[in-house]
């Protein structure tokens, strides 16, 4: 029986879809961060159940070629990062057998149909968004607590968003707040502070204090938002088109990285001036507001209003005539007479049963699904290949450092197979 606080020399065999080394005691399993395959290790026991145990490394007898220094001082205390001990190539490696991993065991999917994974333009100050925890000291919650850790900066955050961390970290007293936002645009260079309060502020003198410093300034309070500075929102520029993003908006964290998803679901469309396209999870439109100049008509589904109301901003702004917007949730869409191609870009959960059974129902032509969690996608893929088949599966690095990795897959509906024997012996009695 492994117990708590055992120390093993260990041999790490291989790594886990979150990037932990594995290793045995006879057969049973044990996970250890900040372990890499083929390492000789002294592991403490930190956590052990029935099935498995968790340790961390006190020792490295022998390393992998692979492993570097992380560059983040905070690295073994925050909970944001996991891979940060890798070379860079090395984790590209791992997502992508990791990928192909899932797709193989939970699809039964050929894993050629998997392309080579497309890297980030850069791996450090790629964020474009950042929550920050307060209480008494800024920071992020160490890993697996609600404690927090100060930091100074995050080196994975815009630039601009490292600067606004330091005047509220040294200038600002944040009396009342237990979190605050910071979204900056890598385009107009225009940022959003968002403050999270749990009691009144004094509004004048945050107003006082950042409005040479914020584009605009947000207070959360009692489940509603109130603007103190701007608008209420910024604005980003993906390819040729602008979008506006509020407190409340999702936007991809990585804006280059959304462009390489953006284009990929353009390619996989094969959109012609005919094609009436649904967007489905359609967020605040981005997407379909991206492709819709080559569609005939486009149509986003969303069920969070606030997300609504901005998507009617940004077809404003592009003068996206061709583009509407329903404010339901996707399992309840009833459009099969207007759509020949769908694009699905759901949560982590991936899709509602009843998505699943509408897309098998009025069976599309082609279907290009935006995933940011490959488990959930393999079990979507595994129900929708009753009708369609994967063409192709893109995996796309949006966030370096981290296990997370994002895929673009594109399904085609299946042609139904002619029994050419049976139809001819039957024109021949006709």
């Amino acid at each position: 029986m492994v117990k708590l606080n055992d120390v093993y020399k260990l041999t790490i065999e291989s790594l886990d879809h979150s990037g932990r080394g594995v290793a045995h005691i006879k057969t049973f399993p044990i996970f250890v961060w900040n372990a890499l395959d083929g390492e000789v290790v002294d592991v403490k026991i930190t956590r052990s159940k029935r099935s498995f145990a968790e340790g961390v490394v006190l020792k490295y007898h022998e390393t992998n070629i692979d492993r570097i220094t992380p560059i983040c001082p905070y690295y073994k205390e925050c909970g944001g990062c996991d891979l940060m001990h890798m070379s860079y190539e090395k984790e590209l490696s791992f997502k992508a057998e990791k990928i192909k991993e899932i797709m193989h065991k939970f699809a039964r999917l050929d894993t050629s149909l998997i392309q080579p994974i497309l890297s980030c333009n850069n791996i450090t100050s790629y964020r474009n968004k950042v929550t920050f925890k307060v209480e008494n000291k800024i920071g992020f919650y160490r890993k697996k607590t609600n404690h927090i850790i100060a930091v100074e900066k995050c080196i994975h955050a815009h630039p601009l968003i490292n600067e606004l961390l330091e005047l509220l970290r040294e200038s600002v007293v944040l009396q009342n707040v237990y979190e605050f936002v910071i979204r900056v645009s890598e385009s107009t260079l225009e940022t959003m502070l968002i403050l999270k309060v749990n009691a009144d502020i004094d509004e004048d003198y945050f107003i006082h204090t950042l409005e040479t410093f914020v584009t605009t300034l947000v207070v959360f309070q009692d489940n509603r938002y109130s603007i103190l500075i701007g608008n209420g929102h910024i604005r980003e520029k993906i390819g040729n088109k602008m979008y506006v993003i509020s407190a409340d908006s999702f936007f991809q964290v990585n804006t280059k990285g959304a462009k390489k998803i953006y284009d990929k679901v353009l390619e996989f469309l094969e959109i012609t001036e005919k094609d009436t396209i649904l967007d489905l999870y359609c967020g605040t439109g981005t997407i379909g507001i991206y492709i819709a100049d080559k569609a005939k008509e486009v149509c986003g589904i969303e069920k969070n209003k606030y997300a609504i109301l901005d998507a009617y901003k940004n077809k404003k702004i592009n003068q996206t005539s061709n583009i509407d917007f329903e404010c339901k949730d996707a399992a309840r869409v009833t459009m099969s007479d207007k759509m020949s191609k769908v694009i699905v870009d759901p949560p982590r959960a991936g899709l509602d049963p009843k998505t699943v059974d509408f897309l098998l129902n009025t069976r599309p032509k082609t279907i290009v699904y935006v995933s940011c969690d490959p488990v959930t996608l393999a079990r979507d893929i595994a129900l929708l290949r009753k009708r369609y088949k994967v063409k192709e599966i893109v995996p796309i690095d949006m966030f370096p450092r981290t296990q997370h990795v994002e895929c673009v897959c594109l399904l085609e509906k299946k042609v139904r197979k002619v029994n050419v024997e049976k139809d001819i012996l039957h024109a021949t009695h006709l």
